[in-house]
């Protein structure tokens, strides 16, 4: 059965999928040779870039501001011991807004 993805060439189709060496080898002489051997020379004529969003800095930045990580002992020792007698709690809502708001944030 063929899958036909408009747009696309041969070589990217479903159909057609096989090792990247195989792909390259298919390719016209001139497009896949050329970066390689740029490469090879050690000239690279792609610029890679990397932008960190504003949430994930401020959310650095908190991190780094806190002398002790942002954990508080007292709270850590009062639910560790509230698990061992059986008192602790869950509440799942509490739990799935955090989440949603924490996605929220970090899908900007």
């Amino acid at each position: 059965m063929a899958i036909d993805f408009p747009g696309l060439s041969p070589t990217q189709s479903a159909g057609n999928r096989g090792k990247v060496s195989d792909q390259q080898s298919s390719a016209p002489s001139g497009a896949a040779s050329q970066p390689a051997a740029a490469t090879e020379r050690g000239v690279d004529q792609r610029a890679d870039t990397v932008r960190i969003s504003d949430t994930a800095q401020a959310l650095q930045r908190s991190v780094d501001s806190s002398d002790n990580g942002g954990v508080d002992n007292d709270r850590v020792a009062r639910i560790r011991a509230a698990i061992e007698d059986g008192s602790y709690q869950i509440n799942n809502e509490r739990i799935a807004d955090s989440m949603l708001q924490l996605d929220s944030l970090l899908s900007e």
